[in-house]
């Protein structure tokens, strides 16, 4: 029995009292300690005590031996040397059928006589059920031995042999074919008792069939498995061993077995292996883990379960491959998602059980949605315009495994559409368990407005071509006015068509056409002084654009009309259209310039027509004449310049959009750069001419220097990066205000800014800072690292059409008047400009304006 603190020592059950009632003691004996047994009871000398000792080894090993000793009160040398009387030996058989009716197995006597003749004793009656023999000792031996098959029977009768030349504990597994042709498994085990006859072996007979049978299976399913398995007992040594855990160890099982586990494998000590191994070692219950051996560099898949001798059974499956395996694929999948996390394209993984599983940011927010999480919680059946949409693409899909390309209708979130291309196919999950549905959505809702853009501009050109031969053949003045009417009826259709020409210092409305006049009054003549559409239109030489009548200073009721536009014909007149809302499209706008060129030119035609008739006044007027022509001979240049610009520029988007190259593309290319720098020395001419005659007016509003500079140096942006030269603003920005003319602090900026990339080589840098130098006064500087300017040449700088390179050894493009014009802006604003410069380090233009 246990006691207060444990299980009794062997020697505590071998030091018990003499007398008294009987008494048991169980321990798990070891050989040493059954030694200790044996002598104890050869010493003792009881009177009619019979001791029954059971040897067991727990439950994989079962009962080892039974031993029955009968004492009859004598010294123990007197009963080895007297044998018993025939009835008293079959009382004493008597009492051990008792004694072992109740304990597994058959109990049995085994002597050998003084001549070495062996033969049983004594055979309990179970050896019928278990053996099926019959209990009677005479020639039990023989006929047991028989039935042993021969593979195992010389072992058999070696075992024996060895006991009793010995004097030897024996014990025996061997396979018993039964008279019925079964065969089983028995353990046997027996004590010898020397007597003065021989020796008597006193033992038990157990059937461990099942035993055998199983550990047969558990080995041939363990030699079979490809995990390394090692099992250990209660006191951590090892028992079994099998070939993958060999070559894993790279050790024998004979190496292993009978060492303990901490003793083959110290470094396992501190480990989390160790503190895995002692957890299922004390609660009984199985573990399973991963873990990476350093030693081996390899991972395991490492179970760990309780067996029922007290020990453990340990399964190592290398599963290192299938690591690397899933480290790749975490990495893949980590490269997939930062690629598609960056493309505008619609990314998106889906299954049939769990819908959309995976979208990228753009999806997301192509679909109008905060989150992935809100995206997947909303039915897909909603993306689609049209649900009967979504049918058809799964039908189409089923069909030809996947999609390509399908123009589809979507719906956001809010419930605009778009419309999108559609690509879809099928992916097996690396585990073969799972099918996704992988698919990209690119939208092309601009594509498609930008075709149909561009098919109402290739229309609009063609009527604007075709409605245009009718003008160019007008024969006399007063009918030009007509001519422009149906044209702007044909191609534009606006409500409001109004077309005035210029007869001395008044414009004088021609035709007005429009949807509901009776709301506008009856036009009439107006001096050009007059705040009017058309008036803007010819002082600036080009498209004007009001967004709202109200901004017009005149008496003129415009009923229901709110944004106008008004386009020069030359110093001619003035072509006005209106709508009620919105703005105009910049195609529109360029082909109502083109149309005012082409009106240009016929007046203008005909006005040298006349003119020739009227030579004699025209001569007699010349001084007056002189400033006109300037202006005059701007506006005809100008107008089939912006119809050569205009063609030019189509022509460039054409052969864009049909993806031509080489040569064509080249020239429109430079037609279009020519025409560009060709109106830019027009513009320049003309406010120069505008300035020295005194037509330039200024407003006295409120300007945010710096927003007018970072404005220009966005615009200008483009242009320094193709020429390599590095734009960089600078200063407080906005805060920075002055009362002035936005347009003319807007012309000296840019000017100052075109002038500085202009001569600022590739590699060089341009820098633009805005400060308030004072509370009366703003500072714009422009630096540059250009080329720099002589000393000699600084004087003349601020002449018009004066560069440092004149003539035919000009290096640099321009018509020299932006300087001029910067000088006499800065000038009419009330500020000063300055320069510093050396050639070949650069040069910094400083502007101090008012506040």
């Amino acid at each position: 029995m246990d006691g207060p603190l444990g299980p009794p020592r062997s020697e505590d059950c071998i030091r018990r009292p003499r007398s008294g009632p009987p008494w048991q003691c169980a321990k798990p004996l070891s050989p040493k300690d059954a030694s200790q047994f044996m002598n104890l009871f050869h010493a003792l000398d009881p009177t009619h005590v019979t001791y029954l000792l059971v040897f067991g080894a727990g439950a994989v090993g079962g009962l080892l031996g039974l031993m029955a000793f009968g004492f009859v009160g004598r010294p123990a040398e007197t009963r080895r040397r007297e044998a018993a009387p025939d009835g008293r030996q079959a009382a004493r058989n008597a009492r051990l059928e008792a004694l072992t009716e109740t304990m597994p197995g058959v109990p049995c006597e085994f002597r050998v006589g003084p001549d070495g003749e062996q033969s049983i004793a004594f055979i309990g009656d179970g050896a019928t059920e278990l053996l099926g023999l019959a209990p009677e000792p005479d020639g039990f031996y023989e006929r047991f031995v028989e039935h042993i098959p021969e593979s195992h029977r010389g072992e058999f009768l070696r075992s024996v042999e060895e006991a009793v030349t010995t004097r030897s504990r024996w014990r025996q597994e061997v396979p018993f074919d039964r008279p019925d042709g079964e065969r089983i498994w028995l353990l046997g085990s027996a004590e010898p008792d020397p007597q003065d006859k021989g020796v008597l072996f006193r033992g038990l007979l157990l059937n461990i069939t099942e035993r055998i049978d199983e550990k047969r299976r558990r080995e041939q399913v363990i030699r079979r498995v490809t995990d390394a398995i090692v099992e250990v007992d209660a006191e951590w040594c090892f028992t079994l061993v099998n070939d993958q855990a060999e070559a894993l160890y790279g050790m024998k099982e004979e190496h292993l077995l009978g060492r303990t586990l901490w003793d083959a494998f110290p470094r396992t000590k501190g480990t989390r292996f160790e503190e895995e191994y002692r957890w299922v070692m004390r609660s009984r219950e199985p573990v399973r883990f991963e873990e990476h051996f350093e030693r081996m560099g390899a991972w395991f898949d490492i179970q760990i379960y309780p067996n029922p001798d007290g020990g453990l059974a340990f399964y190592f499956d290398d599963v290192t491959e299938r690591k690397e395996r899933e480290e790749k694929l975490r990495e893949r999948e980590e490269l997939l998602r930062s690629i598609t996390e960056n493309v505008t394209e619609g990314i998106y993984r889906s299954t049939s059980e769990e819908g959309i599983v995976y979208a990228n940011s753009a999806f997301v927010e192509m679909f109008g949605y905060e989150s992935r999480d809100e995206l997947r919680a909303a039915d897909p059946s909603t993306f689609y315009a049209d649900p009967a949409e979504r049918e058809a693409l799964y039908r189409q899909e089923d069909e030809q495994g996947g999609l390509d390309g399908v123009e589809v209708q979507f719906q956001r979130n809010d419930g605009s559409t778009f419309t999108g291309l559609l690509s879809t196919q099928q992916v097996d999950a690396p585990d073969g368990n799972q099918v996704y549905n992988d698919g990209a959505v690119t939208e092309i809702t601009q594509r498609k407005r930008q075709e149909q853009m561009l098919k109402s501009r290739r229309r609009k050109i063609e009527a604007l071509y075709r409605a245009t031969s009718g003008l160019l053949s007008v024969e006399n003045r007063d009918a030009v006015p007509g001519r422009i009417a149906e044209v702007l009826q044909e191609v534009f259709g606006f409500p409001l068509r109004h077309i005035g020409l210029v007869e001395g210092e008044m414009l004088v409305p021609k035709k007005t056409v429009g949807e509901d006049l009776s709301r506008m009054p009856e036009p009439k003549a107006q001096p050009l002084s007059e705040d009017l559409m058309a008036t803007r239109a010819i002082q600036a030489g080009e498209a004007v654009v009001v967004e709202s009548t109200g901004g017009l200073e005149n008496d003129i009721d415009y009923g229901t009309l709110s944004t106008l536009a008004g386009i020069p014909i030359g110093g001619h007149g003035a072509v006005v259209v209106g709508k009620e809302a919105g703005t105009f499209d910049a195609l529109d706008l360029r082909l109502l310039e083109v149309l005012g060129g082409y009106a240009t030119l016929v007046l203008g035609r005909l006005e040298r027509e006349e003119r020739l008739v009227q030579a004699r006044e025209e001569a007699e007027e010349a001084a007056q004449l002189k400033s006109a022509m300037l202006a005059n001979m701007s506006h005809e240049v100008r107008t089939p310049l912006m119809s050569m610009i205009g063609s030019a520029d189509l022509l460039r988007e054409d052969l864009e959009e049909a993806g031509l190259e080489g040569e064509p593309a080249e020239m429109a290319e430079q037609i279009f750069r020519s025409g560009q720098r060709l109106r830019e020395t027009l513009d320049s001419v003309l406010e120069l001419s505008r300035l020295e005659s005194g037509a330039y007016t200024l407003d006295d509003d409120s300007a945010y220097l710096g927003v007018i500079v970072r404005e220009v140096a966005q615009e200008l942006h483009l242009r320094a990066h193709e020429k390599g030269v590095r734009l960089e603003v600078g200063g407080p920005g906005a805060s920075v205000e002055v009362r002035l003319d936005e347009t003319a602090v807007r012309r000296i900026v840019r000017n100052l800014v075109e002038n500085a990339i202009k001569f600022t080589p590739e590699g060089g840098e341009v820098q633009v800072r805005v400060e308030p130098e004072d509370e009366e006064t703003a500072l714009l500087a422009v630096e540059d690292t250009g080329v720099g300017i002589a000393e000699e040449a600084r004087e003349d700088i601020f002449d018009a059409f004066k560069q440092e390179s004149e003539g035919l050894d000009r290096e640099y493009e321009g018509s020299g008047l932006g300087l001029s014009i910067v000088d006499r802006l800065t000038t009419m604003l009330g500020g000063t400009i300055e320069v510093e410069s050396e050639k070949g380090v650069g040069t910094r233009f400083a502007v101090r304006l008012p506040r």
